[in-house]
C-alpha cells in the first residue's frame, strides 16, 4: 500500500487547491498536453516527409545518371559489335595468311574507312586496338603500343586530349601483360564483351571496352582475336556536372574499384572509405548517415556489376528541418500561451464567482442577517446563488418566527422559574421575622432583615441572570443565616472551594435550592444535626460544585420522579436543571445520587467561563 501513498497524497493535495488552480490544472495541462503530442507528431511526420523527399530525389537523380553511363556505354559497344561483325575485318583477323596485296587493299579499303567513321564521330578522344592471335599478318602501328619499345609517341594521355587513333597488332605484344589473362577467361566464361581498365587506363583516368572477334564464316565460329576500345571515364559519366546539384556520383567496378581519376571524388573516397565499404558490402539499396551531415545512397548493380554511390550533403535538409522546428516550437508556443489566457480568464471568471458565494455563505453563517448574491449570469453558478438566495431568505424567516420566539420563550421562562424561587423564600422569612418580633428577638430581627436584604440583593443582581461565584457564595451564606435565625443550629456546614475559580460566572440561585431541600427533606426523625458539606472544583474546561449531606437519603424511584416534569417533588432542583441546560447546552445541569439514610450526593457542572 506504501506503493500507492503518494498517489493518495496528490489527490488530498489537488483536493486542498484553490478552485481557480484546480480549474487552471484541468483546463491547461491536459490540453497542452495534447497540443504539445500533436506538435511532436507533425515535426516527426514532416521530418520523415522532408527525408523521404530528400532520398526520393537522391534515387531519381541516381538512376537518370545510371541511364545516361548505360547509354553512353551501349553507344561503345554498339561500335564494338559493329567493328567486330565486319567480315572483311574477321577476315584481316583470321588466321589466314593472306597476300600483301590483299591484305592492303582490305585495309585500304575497309578498315581505314571502317575505323576512321567512328573516330571521326567521336567528338573525344578515342583509341580503337584490333588484337589478332594470328602473328603471321602485317601489323599497324601508327603508335606506340602499350610503351612498345620505350618509343612514346602517343599515350593514354592523348585520349584525354581529344587524340583519335587506331593500331592492328598481333597477339604477341600484348601476350605477357598481367590484365590479359583476365580478359581471356572473361571470353572462356562466354562474356562477349567486357570494360576494364587494363593497362595505363586508370593512371590516365580512361577505360577500355574489350569485345572478343569470332570468324562467322566458318562453322566452327572460332575466336581469332578481340577489340579494345579505349576512352576518358568522362564520356561514359557523360562529364557528370554535380556542382550543382550538390550530388557527388562515385562509380565503381565490381573489384570495388572507383572508377575515377578525379582528385575531389579521390579524396572524398580516401577520407570516407570505412562508410563507402560498409555500403558496398550491402546487397541492394541502403541509405547511411555521415555525421550527420551526409546521406549515402547505394544502387542495385548495372553493367557488368557497375554500382553508383551517390552522396547528398545534408546541410539543406538541417536548415529545412530547423526551419520546420522553430515554426512547430513557435506555433506550440503561441498555442500554449493563447490556452493560458483563457483558462486564465475562465478559471478567475468561475473562482471570482464561486469565491463571492463562498464570502456570503461565511457572513451567512457568522450571524449576517438577509444575505443576497447578485450578478452571477444565469448559467449552473447563477442558478446556485439563485438558491442561495432563496435559502438566506427562509432562513431569516425561521429565525425570525422561531429562533427568536424560542429565545422569549426562554427568557419568560428564565423569569418565571425565578418568580417560583422568591415568593417562597420571602414568605418564610417575614413569617419567621413576626414570630421573632412577638418575643421581643430585636437582634435577631435585625440580622434576618439583613441577610434577607443581602439574600434578595444578590437573587435581583439588577436584573442581571449571570454573576460571579463568589457573588453565588454570599448569596447562599445569606440564606443560610436567615436560615440559622428560623430553625436554630440544626445543621453543620464546611466549603471546600478551588479559590481560582471564584472569578468565573455562574447563573444565580443554583446552591441554594438545594440546601433548602436538605433543610426540607432530609432531616432525620431525631432532629439530630445535619452535616453539609460544599466544594467548587476546578475541572479543566469546566466547573463542578458538589453539595453533600448525611440526612435521610431518598429511594430510587423517588429520585427518578424529582426530575419529572409532569410530576416534580420539587421545584427548586427541576428548575435549577432547566436553567442550566437553558444558558449553557445540554452537556451541562444536575446530578444527584443517594441511598435511603445514607445522604444525597447533588453535582452541579457549568462552564469556565470569565465574568
Amino acid at each position: 500500500m506504501k506503493n500507492f501513498k503518494w498517489i493518495h497524497n496528490l489527490k488530498v493535495a489537488f483536493l486542498n487547491l484553490e478552485i481557480k488552480h484546480k480549474l487552471l490544472l484541468s483546463f491547461f495541462v491536459m490540453p497542452i498536453f495534447l497540443i504539445i503530442s500533436v506538435g511532436f507528431i507533425s515535426y516527426l511526420s514532416s521530418t520523415r516527409a522532408l527525408w523521404r523527399q530528400n532520398n526520393d530525389i537522391i534515387y531519381q537523380y541516381q538512376q537518370s545518371r545510371i541511364a545516361e553511363m548505360t547509354r553512353n556505354k551501349n553507344r561503345y559497344e554498339l561500335i564494338a559489335s559493329t567493328i567486330t561483325g565486319n567480315t572483311t575485318i574477321q577476315e584481316l583477323i583470321s588466321p589466314t595468311i593472306l597476300s600483301t596485296v590483299h591484305e592492303f587493299d582490305m585495309v585500304r579499303t575497309v578498315l581505314n574507312p571502317t575505323l576512321h567513321s567512328f573516330l571521326d564521330a567521336s567528338e573525344a578522344g578515342m583509341n580503337i586496338q584490333l588484337i589478332r592471335y594470328n602473328d603471321m599478318n602485317s601489323e599497324i602501328i601508327f603508335t606506340n603500343f602499350e610503351d612498345l619499345l620505350n618509343h612514346r609517341s602517343w599515350s593514354g594521355q592523348d585520349i584525354a586530349a581529344g587524340r583519335r587513333s587506331y593500331q592492328l597488332v598481333n597477339f604477341s605484344r600484348i601476350r605477357d601483360f598481367d590484365w590479359v589473362e583476365d580478359v581471356m577467361l572473361e571470353f572462356v566464361h562466354g562474356s562477349g564483351g567486357v570494360w576494364r581498365q587494363v593497362g595505363y587506363d586508370r593512371q590516365y583516368g580512361n577505360i577500355s571496352y574489350l569485345h572478343e572477334i569470332k570468324d562467322m564464316s566458318t562453322l566452327r565460329n572460332e575466336a581469332v582475336g578481340f577489340l579494345r576500345i579505349t576512352v576518358t571515364l568522362e564520356m561514359i559519366e557523360s562529364e557528370m556536372v554535380e556542382n550543382g546539384d550538390g550530388i557527388l556520383n562515385l562509380v565503381f567496378d565490381n573489384q570495388n574499384q572507383l572508377l575515377s581519376t578525379e582528385q575531389y571524388k579521390v579524396e572524398f573516397y580516401e577520407e570516407n572509405q570505412d562508410i563507402i565499404h560498409t555500403i558496398a558490402k550491402n546487397d541492394g539499396s541502403i541509405i547511411e548517415h555521415t555525421n550527420h551531415s551526409l546521406t549515402l545512397l547505394k544502387s542495385d548493380p548495372f553493367g557488368d556489376s557497375w554500382y553508383m554511390i551517390s552522396v547528398f550533403s545534408t546541410d539543406v535538409i538541417a536548415e529545412n528541418l530547423y526551419l520546420i522546428r522553430t515554426i512547430t516550437l513557435l506555433s506550440i508556443l503561441c498555442a500554449g500561451l493563447l490556452l493560458l489566457l483563457m483558462v486564465l480568464k475562465l478559471s478567475s471568471s468561475f473562482s471570482n464567482r464561486i469565491t463571492m458565494i463562498a464570502t456570503k455563505l461565511h457572513h451567512f453563517s457568522s450571524g449576517e442577517p438577509n444575505v443576497k448574491i447578485t450578478g452571477l449570469g444565469q448559467d449552473e453558478i447563477g442558478f446556485l446563488s439563485n438558491a442561495f438566495n432563496n435559502m438566506s431568505e427562509q432562513i431569516t424567516t425561521l429565525i425570525y418566527d422561531n429562533y427568536v420566539s424560542d429565545i422569549e420563550k426562554k427568557d419568560a421562562l428564565l423569569k418565571a422559574l425565578q418568580a417560583q424561587i422568591n415568593p417562597h423564600i420571602l414568605y418564610n422569612s417575614l413569617s419567621s421575622i413576626g414570630r421573632l418580633a412577638e418575643i421581643g428577638e430585636t437582634e435577631e430581627i435585625i440580622n434576618m432583615v439583613q441577610a434577607l436584604v443581602s439574600f434578595y440583593r444578590l437573587t435581583l443582581n439588577r436584573g442581571q441572570e449571570l454573576l460571579p461565584i463568589r457573588d453565588e457564595l454570599y448569596h447562599l451564606k445569606a440564606y443560610l443565616e436567615i436560615f440559622r435565625i428560623r430553625k436554630g443550629e440544626m445543621f453543620e456546614i464546611t466549603f471546600d472551594i478551588d479559590r481560582d475559580i471564584l472569578e468565573y460566572q455562574t447563573i444565580k440561585v443554583i446552591l441554594q435550592p438545594f440546601v433548602e431541600n436538605i433543610f426540607e427533606h432530609a432531616v432525620k426523625p431525631d432532629y439530630s444535626i445535619i452535616n453539609i458539606s460544599i466544594k467548587l472544583k476546578n475541572q479543566n474546561d469546566d466547573i463542578l460544585f458538589i453539595i453533600k449531606d448525611d440526612g435521610i437519603g431518598m429511594a430510587k424511584e423517588k429520585l427518578e420522579q424529582i426530575f419529572c416534569e409532569k410530576t416534580p417533588l420539587g421545584y427548586g432542583i427541576v428548575n435549577v436543571n432547566k436553567r442550566i441546560k437553558l444558558q449553557y447546552g445540554e452537556k451541562y445541569g444536575v446530578n444527584i445520587t443517594s441511598e435511603p439514610w445514607c445522604g444525597t450526593i447533588v453535582k452541579i457542572l457549568i462552564p469556565k467561563i470569565k465574568v
